[in-house]
């Protein structure tokens, strides 16, 4: 067991909820004599991943010691960063665009077999603790502390957080249950807390920002703020936020037809033509009013409501576009009823779920005598609550532009009259300019779903990132609900892909946790995938839902390769990420498959010195090319990868790439 380092506190740091977890485990170095592992990836040693034996509290003293030594008297750390720093970026939240982003999902991220017996989680009474219940061996907030470090290291400054609110029950998949199965938005899921030490999960997770805030990590949150769990506590106190649907007829239910003519013109209405059309009469009597909250009990872990119109319940959700998907009824999540319109009104009261409830809705709905006032107010008064209580730095908006428009103007407007920094990311596929007038920063994008079909859609984000684009998007071949890189393309493609993205304008290098361990399984069947991978994977024990953790204890791993492209992006920061579609210059070169794609990134400052990448897209071939870089005449530049010299003979240069192989070059051109 290696010897630790003992660290002192700063006593000065105003309010700190880190220091007080320090101190704990600086008065009590030896509380336990159980053996403690953890991956030496967490320790900075960043060669082939092995288990670290430990004394639990005294590395946690060590860990937390090491980022506390980082911090400046007299600051409080759960705000911010942008209130620390006093920063205004942009509309606010512009911050986006000079990111570097990991994607968490703290239970999952930070799971580990600490005592080393072959399972995560082995308790008979709580799976997520340890065989003898004393350490959770499924991911806390503490343990993703003790990972800041190790994040900060691969070049991130951003660190995006899957909702990490309390699991409804009712209906769960998995062990577990889905973070997206949201019981209540005030909530935090308590298995996120460490069990062993005497801080409540809130403390923790205040720990955990102002852990990032001293190293410079924005700590941005993921929201669902339009669906609840179907055992959501706002069930049981304000029904009338929910559909209820007659339970005897609860087979009935799932997503609404509609013939052929009334589809074509509702398909229509995402580019402002086409027609309203309501479900049919049948669909639409399965729907009750919804009770009161007396007639409401728990039965077999499942609200009913016994009414005068017999039993109720609340039915699950579903896929809200386009209206004819063809995914079943979820079974763990509901959608919340925006809007209040007259139950009862003949033809039409829009008591049901359809897409002109859900998303695209009626304006005959949506007009503001029916807005759900006390649900608006709840539902707008949900990332408020996170600001001022832990000082979180933005948001990811899952399915934000589904949200009713006021509505999600009102949501941003709260934030921003707290913090004029704060920032909005959006799940969104697209990237539109309305976003952009809403008061988002970033968004999703497109590129995980072009990037794995084939090597077109490389160069597709290459020649999108030189456009006039209204936000950054992520630049990522894989998230949660996508197949893997190492799935798609291998250890070639993933690299690839993180060379490319780190030095594209209008882009934010995107590492969904895992990408850097060359992990290859899903922990989501969401997008992507083929019929036959969805049904393959729907009978393993998925991450989102299941007990699960990553191989921390990998022989091989990407993270040498990323932090030698991150230095060059970090050498060229001004250059590359303040830069903008006028800053790329794509080349075409000369090859006999079309397999090679080519960009230079420069600055207007200084036009004459750029970065120069060039890549092979075909995993399979050697590819010969002749490209010609006006500048160059007869000079020698080492290639950044391989440090070899290469020549260019009267501006050009010609090579023979291997499979997947990339070039970087730092070009010092004259162009007189």
């Amino acid at each position: 067991m290696r010897k630790l380092k003992h660290f002192k506190y700063n006593s000065e740091m105003k309010n700190s909820t880190l220091l007080k977890l320090q101190e704990h485990f600086q008065k009590n170095p030896k509380k336990t004599s159980k053996d403690y592992y953890v991956p030496s990836l967490w320790n900075l040693d960043l060669g082939p991943s092995h288990p670290v034996k430990v004394n639990f509290n005294e590395y946690y003293a060590e860990v937390i010691g090491r980022i506390v030594a980082n911090s400046q008297s007299n600051i409080e750390y759960s705000q911010s960063l942008s209130t620390i720093q006093n920063t205004h970026s942009g509309i606010g939240g512009d911050w986006t665009y000079l990111s570097t982003i990991y994607n968490i999902y703290p239970r999952l991220t930070a799971a580990y077999d600490h005592d080393q017996d072959g399972h995560v989680g082995a308790n008979e009474k709580n799976i997520t603790l340890d065989v003898d219940g004393i350490f959770r061996e499924t991911g806390t907030f503490l343990k993703c502390i003790a990972m800041l470090p190790y994040i900060k290291e691969l070049g991130v400054n951003v660190i995006h957080c899957m909702p990490i609110t309390s699991i409804g029950k009712d209906g769960n998949r998995g062990d577990l249950g889905s973070p997206y199965a949201i019981k209540n938005q005030y909530e935090i899921d308590p298995n996120l807390a460490e069990t062993c030490i005497p801080f409540t999960v809130e403390e923790q997770f205040k720990a955990f920002v102002e852990a990032a805030h001293i190293l410079g990590i924005r700590v941005v949150l993921e929201f669902v703020l339009r669906t609840s769990s179907l055992g959501g506590d706002w069930i049981k106190t304000n029904p009338e936020w929910f559909y209820w649907i007659d339970k005897k007829r609860a087979g009935e239910y799932q997503s609404p037809w509609f013939p052929d003519n009334e589809l074509a013109e509702i398909k229509k209405i995402p580019d402002g033509g086409g027609y309203h059309f309501a479900p049919n009469e049948e669909y639409r009597s399965l729907f009750k009013s919804p009770p009161k909250p007396e007639q409401i009990k728990v039965v077999k872990g499942k609200f009913v409501a016994k009414t005068d119109e017999g039993e109720l319940v609340v039915p699950g959700a579903f896929a809200d576009w386009p209206p004819d998907d063809i995914q079943p009824a979820w079974s763990d999540v509901t959608y919340l009823r925006m809007y209040n319109y007259p139950i009862g009104t003949p033809n039409n009261d829009y008591n049901y779920i359809a897409y002109n409830t859900i998303r695209f809705y009626d304006p005959e709905l949506s007009k503001e005598e029916h807005v759900n006032r006390p649900l608006w107010d709840k539902i707008s008064g949900v990332i408020p609550y996170y600001q001022e209580n832990f000082g979180i730095d933005g948001v990811m908006m899952d399915m934000g532009h589904a949200l009713p428009k006021p509505l999600m103007a009102e949501v941003i407007h709260k934030a921003r009259q707290i913090d004029h920094d704060f920032a909005f990311l959006e799940e969104n596929f697209e990237i539109e300019w309305g976003s952009r007038m809403a008061g988002y920063n970033g968004t999703l994008g497109f590129e995980w779903r072009t990037t794995g079909k084939d090597k077109g859609g490389i160069r597709n984000v290459i020649q999108k990132a030189g456009e006039n684009l209204a936000l950054p998007f992520f630049g990522s071949p894989e998230t949660h609900n996508t197949p893997r890189a190492m799935q798609r393309g291998g250890q070639v493609h993933s690299q690839q892909m993180w060379a490319i993205n780190s030095f594209l304008p209008n882009c934010i290098p995107f590492i969904h946790s895992g990408y850097e361990l060359y992990e290859d399984y899903p922990i989501n069947t969401g997008l992507n995938f083929t019929p036959e991978e969805t049904a393959y994977y729907s009978t393993h024990n998925l991450g989102l839902f299941f007990k699960n953790a990553y191989n921390w204890n990998r022989q091989e791993t990407m993270i040498p390769f990323m932090k030698k492209i991150t230095a060059l992006r970090n050498q060229y920061f001004g250059m590359i990420a303040n830069g903008d579609e006028t800053s790329l210059h794509i080349h075409y070169p000369e090859n006999v498959f079309g397999n090679v794609v080519a960009f230079e990134r420069f600055s207007h400052e200084s036009p004459w010195k750029s970065i120069l990448v060039i890549a092979n897209l075909s995993y399979d071939h050697w590819e010969k090319f002749y490209l010609k870089i006006p500048g160059t005449f007869n000079n020698q530049y080492k290639e950044y990868l391989t440090e070899k010299e290469f020549s260019f003979v009267d501006h050009w240069i010609s090579a023979d790439l291997a499979p997947g192989q990339v070039l970087i070059f730092e070009l010092d051109k004259y162009l007189g």
